[in-house]
């Protein structure tokens, strides 16, 4: 018996120091997930505005970023024909749509292993993705419920009237307001596009390219796809400013785009864009207006000629009648596609008249007008577009100041020889050296649709290349769904970083019988390996862990930005299951990085010409875990900060973790199984014509 009693205090000893150990450990965690959460909130209520800098955010080295290190003199994507040709914007500001599509197009030949010739020799026509899709859906919310029977609504009803809301009743704004690449990233991650020209042309109902045209697009087009987006890779802007002011190139940044240029894919970019032409002799001004303006069906060879000896000098607007000015600046509004100009004409006397045919602002308010041109007059006008040689005239543009960005384009190619005499003379760059780039405003602006802008130029920004994946399977489908919850376009995408791990998740319920094939999320810095586990939840369920491992897989993204990565087994999921999605992000330095989204408020936003953002985040859907094992809900952890003063101009979205499920029936009749049947229990089935693998619940083995 005394035995027994020693050995019972003996063991009694050691419980109560595991309890203890325990408890410190718990402790410990606590302790660390309280830290973690101040950290985040932190961030959020007082650091926030670190976001409007990406580059320092999303990178802060860029040694090693390059993924190929030796580069030719030039090199040029044209000459391989893997560019599509130039098209023309007008007369909506689109310009990130044309960019990404222009940088998508030629990202899909390359990916596709044909040229323009040989991928109309397959497939009968030649590549033409559609601009307007883009940006009419990255511009439209979700629809009300109210637009749908009871019932009836397309979507989860819970997320109805998140995205993009206009101020101005009128639709035909929401093709108007410029977008960033990151918006039209999200767009393309959620599903949206790309789609085939021939489905959303750029025009009106009408054909016409009138802005007073009907250019709404109807909703059951939004998420279509020809192709799928696998990756959008942000790469690092060549230059940035230090907190200090000072600006610094970074020659590894132009290195990556190099990189991404020699593996096909085009590179959309941001920079500060003029309203300018050549200033060269009159003849050869004369020359270039009237390659520009030679295709103008609404005006007659009289009206085309007075206009060219107007605009050209031949002969000078003050000495034009009142009905000749008239007449030259409804020709200019024709040719630049300004639509109907809202200036009282009428009422303007004929200095003014004049003063608006001439200005660089035409088409914006005449007061507007003249506080500009005073401005530049002050101020002396900055010029960043320069002109060189005659035959032909070689545009060149090298903004000489950090400044914000206000176009998108498409990088196609470089070269390193191209002199830093041809920018302009009062301000040239430091060293020698242009990337090619393709324009939306037509094959008559600059070379053909084309112009040279300085690797050193301080206001490229947004670099991004995409990369998509023909999937044979959705020919042969009905129709495939995304699980997500973050239908907001993003503008920023924060990131913060952690010591321990953190962990990201959503919570999905599927509709019907389906096949998981993929995973998405989106990162936000150099070599990060994200590992993503899937989990079957039981019906009691209350965290995204909280059940049986189906899988786990890890990928190294070398870049910033969207990644899809397939599973390496193909999940059976029963209609009615729930599964949880989470992701760990580890930094090159180990450093645990939790990535999220946000916009513009309709409290941000204060100028009717600027879009307010609306995302919908619901309690259950997604959720953050500071410490293994205990998770947060997202809801919970943005209720502070949306509260507080310092953020209410920032709309905040669900965190971004996609699945990509495929209806299991129609996969079945795809692949020869063998007579298997799901959920018989037997696991495993694999397609006997082309290896396919069915796995059923299975968890994944150690």
């Amino acid at each position: 018996m005394k035995n027994k009693s020693a050995f019972t205090g003996i063991l009694c000893a050691v419980l109560m120091l595991a309890q203890s150990v325990s408890f410190a450990a718990e402790t410990d965690a606590e302790k660390a997930e309280e830290a973690a959460v101040e950290k985040f909130t932190t961030f959020m209520t007082e650091e926030f505005p670190e976001i409007d800098n990406p580059d320092n955010l999303l990178y802060s080295r860029t040694e090693g970023i390059a993924e190929i290190r030796s580069f030719p003199e030039k090199f040029d994507l044209r000459e391989l024909d893997l560019v599509t040709p130039v098209k023309r914007q007008l007369p909506w500001g689109t310009c990130i749509s044309f960019g990404t599509i222009a940088a998508s197009e030629t990202s899909i030949l390359s990916g596709l292993g044909l040229t323009n010739k040989t991928y109309a020799e397959t497939y009968g026509k030649e590549l033409d993705l559609s601009e307007h899709h883009l940006a009419w859906f990255t511009n439209t919310a979700l629809p009300p419920l109210s637009d749908y029977p009871e019932g009836e609504y397309p979507y989860d009803p819970d997320q109805a009237e998140e995205g993009t809301h206009m101020w101005d009743n009128d639709p035909r704004e929401k093709l108007d307001h410029g977008i960033v690449f990151h918006r039209t990233v999200s767009s393309l991650a959620s599903g949206i596009g790309v789609v085939e020209e021939e489905l959303a042309p750029y025009a009106a109902a009408d054909g016409s390219r009138s802005r007073f045209g009907d250019w709404s697009l109807p909703e059951e087009l939004r998420f279509s796809q020809s192709f799928e987006l696998k990756d959008a890779n942000v790469l690092p802007a060549p230059t940035i400013q230090e907190e200090d002011g000072t600006v610094v190139y970074r020659p590894e940044a132009t290195d990556a785009i190099k990189s991404e240029l020699l593996k096909g894919h085009a590179v959309g970019c941001c920079y500060l864009a003029e309203r300018t032409r050549p200033e060269t002799t009159p003849e050869g001004l004369r020359a270039y207006l009237e390659k520009r303006y030679a295709d103008s069906p609404d005006r007659t060879d009289a009206q085309k000629k007075l206009f060219l000896d107007a605009q050209s000098g031949v002969r000078a607007p003050d000495t034009l009648s009142r009905e000749e000015l008239l007449d030259v600046i409804e020709s200019r509004r024709i040719l630049e596609g300004k639509g109907v100009l809202f200036y009282d004409l009428d009422s303007m006397t004929d200095d003014q008249l004049v003063r608006l045919f001439k200005s660089d602002y035409f088409g914006e308010d005449y007061d507007e007008l003249v506080k500009k041109e005073e401005k530049d007059a002050a101020e002396g006008k900055k010029v960043y577009m320069s002109f060189s040689g005659t035959d032909p005239v070689i545009f060149a543009h090298y903004t000489y100041e950090k400044t914000g960005s206000n176009h998108g384009v498409c990088i196609v190619g470089w070269d390193d020889t191209f002199p830093a005499s041809a920018f302009n003379k009062d301000h040239q760059p430091q060293g020698d050296g242009a990337w090619i780039v393709k324009n939306s405003w037509g094959d008559f602006w600059g070379n053909d649709g084309y112009f040279y802008l300085s690797y050193y130029d301080m206001s490229l920004r947004d670099p991004e290349t995409f990369e998509f994946v023909t999937n044979e399977d959705l020919d042969n489908l009905d129709h495939f769904e995304i699980l997500q919850y973050d239908y907001m376009p993003a503008a920023w995408l924060p990131v913060q970083l952690f010591d321990a791990p953190v962990y990201a998740a959503n919570i999905f319920e599927i509709d019907e019988d389906s096949v998981l094939q993929h995973v998405s999320a989106l990162t936000a810095g150099m070599d990060t390996d994200v590992t993503f586990s899937i989990y079957l939840l039981p019906e009691d369920a209350s965290s995204p862990a909280d059940g049986t491992l189906l899988e786990t897989v890890t990928q190294t993204c070398h870049y910033a930005g969207y990644h899809r990565v397939t599973l390496p087994q193909n999940l059976v999921l029963a209609k009615g299951s729930r599964i949880g999605i989470t992701v760990l992000q580890r930094t090159a330095e180990s450093k645990y990085a939790l990535v999220y989204t946000t916009s513009l408020s309709k409290e941000g936003s204060t100028s009717p010409d600027v879009p307010y953002y609306v995302g919908i985040v619901n309690p259950g859907e997604s959720f953050v875990s500071f410490a293994r094992g205990s998770w947060m809900d997202w809801t919970d952890l943005l209720e502070p900060v949306t509260e507080d003063e310092y953020c209410r101009d920032r709309a905040f979205d669900n965190l971004p973790v996609k699945g990509y499920i495929y209806p299991l029936d129609g996969i079945m009749k795809m692949h020869d199984f063998g007579g298997w049947q799901p959920f018989s229990g037997s696991g495993t089935a694999i397609c006997a014509d082309c290896g396919y693998v069915l796995t059923e619940n299975a968890p994944a083995a150690d």
